[in-house]
C-alpha cells in the first residue's frame, strides 16, 4: 500500500509534513475520526516511514515515504515489527488498564532494535482511566528519543486537558461518495451501482464500504432494514437476525466490532427517517427503500426518531464497555419494538 492508493488523507499527511519539514514533530499525536475513517491505516503509513531501512535518514524529510518492500516495513504492515506495537484495551475491561499502560511505557523505553526510534499505536485513547491518565502523562513529558505514539480516538475531548495539550490533533473526517466509489473501483469492484448504492451506505467510510461490498454484509442489511421498516415491527425477529449474524466469527473483539458496524448502518437508516419526517431525500438507504422508508416515516415523529437513535447509542456504548452481546442485542430489540409500534389507545 502507498499513500496514492488512499484517500482522504491529504489534509493530516500535509499537516504532519509540514511539522516534519519545520523541525515542529512532535513525539506523540492524536488521530481523531470516526470508526473506519482511516486512522489506523494512517498511523501504519506513518510507522512505516518511520522504520523503512531504504528512506534516507534525513529529519525533515516530508515526503512520509516508504520503500514498502524492506524487511521493516513488511513486518509493520504484518504487525510483527519490534519497534512498533499496537495497544488496545481486553475486551473484558472497561478502561485501559494501569498494568497496560506501565507495559507500554517499558516498551518504549527500550532500545530500538534498528535504531530508527520505537512506535506506539494506542487504540482506543479514550478508554484511558484517570490513573492511566496520569502515568501516561509522564511519558508525554519526558519522551524517549525517536519515540512516536498515535492515540486513536473518536472523542478526543474525552482526554484529560493535559493530555491533549501535549500532543498534535490530527483529525479524519468522512470522504465524499464520489471518492468512496473511486476507492472500490481501484479495489476492482466493477459493478457501478453497487459501488453507488454502497458509497451512500457507508456515509463516507472507507472501512465500512469496504466491508459492505462482501455479498453476504449486503444481503445481511437489506434483511435486516426490510425488518426494521416493517408493520408491524417484531424485536425478537430483529434480535434472532443480529445475533445469527455473529455466531460464526471467531473472538469477542471481532463480535463487537461487526456489530458496532451494523448499529452505524441503524443510525444512517434513522437519519434518512427523519429527512423524509421533514420532506427531505434520504440520503443513504437506495431508491428501492424510499416507499417503506416513507410509510415508516408517516408513522413517526421527531422525538421517536430522537429516542431510536439514542437507544442505538446506548446500546452501541453498552457492547463498547463489555456488555454481554446477546443481552445488548434482545435489550435493543425490545426499546425498538416500543419505539415503533403504534401508541396504545385506551
Amino acid at each position: 500500500m502507498n499513500w496514492h492508493d488512499l484517500y482522504g488523507m491529504e489534509t493530516p499527511r500535509s499537516q504532519l509534513g509540514m511539522a516534519i519539514s519545520s523541525g515542529r514533530l512532535g513525539h506523540a499525536h492524536i488521530l481523531a475520526g470516526p470508526e473506519g475513517s482511516g486512522r489506523r491505516t494512517f498511523a501504519l503509513m506513518v510507522a512505516r516511514h518511520r522504520l523503512c531501512e531504504n528512506r534516507e535518514a534525513d529529519l525533515h524529510d516530508a515526503t512520509l515515504a516508504s520503500c514498502g518492500t524492506c524487511p521493516s516495513c513488511k513486518q509493520v504492515e504484518a504487525g510483527n515489527h519490534p519497534d512498533c506495537q499496537t495497544w488496545t484495551k481486553p475486551e473484558e475491561d472497561k478502561e485501559f488498564k494501569i498494568k497496560i499502560m506501565r507495559d507500554l511505557i517499558e516498551n518504549l523505553s527500550l532500545k530500538s532494535t534498528c535504531g530508527r526510534g520505537r512506535i506506539a499505536i494506542i487504540e482506543p485513547a479514550e478508554d484511558f482511566s484517570t490513573e492511566t491518565s496520569n502515568c501516561f502523562l509522564k511519558t508525554l513529558e519526558e519522551p524517549a528519543p525517536g519515540m512516536w505514539i498515535a492515540l486513536i480516538c473518536q472523542n478526543p475531548e474525552s482526554l484529560l486537558p493535559t493530555i491533549r495539550s501535549r500532543c498534535q490533533m490530527l483529525r479524519f473526517q468522512p470522504l465524499s461518495n464520489g471518492e468512496v466509489e473511486q476507492i472500490l473501483e481501484n479495489k476492482g469492484v466493477s459493478d457501478s451501482i453497487a459501488r453507488r448504492e454502497v458509497a451512500r451506505l457507508s456515509d463516507g467510510l472507507p472501512g465500512l464500504a469496504l466491508n459492505l461490498m462482501e455479498p453476504s454484509e449486503r444481503s445481511f442489511w437489506e434483511s435486516c432494514r426490510k425488518i426494521l421498516l416493517a408493520k408491524p415491527f417484531v424485536g425478537s425477529a430483529w434480535a434472532d437476525l443480529v445475533k445469527g449474524k455473529i455466531e460464526n466469527l471467531t473472538g469477542g473483539p471481532i463480535q463487537r466490532a461487526a456489530i458496532r458496524a451494523v448499529l452505524r448502518l441503524h443510525m444512517g437508516l434513522w437519519s434518512d427517517l427523519l429527512r423524509v419526517v421533514h420532506g427531505l431525500d434520504p440520503r443513504r438507504q437506495p431508491k428501492s427503500a424510499e416507499k417503506s422508508l416513507a410509510e415508516v416515516a408517516n408513522r413517526l415523529d421527531a422525538i421517536r426518531l430522537t429516542a431510536l437513535a439514542e437507544a442505538t447509542t446506548a446500546t452501541n456504548d453498552r457492547i463498547r464497555y463489555g456488555a454481554t452481546l446477546a443481552l445488548a442485542i434482545e435489550s435493543m430489540g425490545d426499546s425498538l419494538e416500543d419505539i415503533l409500534s403504534p401508541p396504545r389507545i385506551g
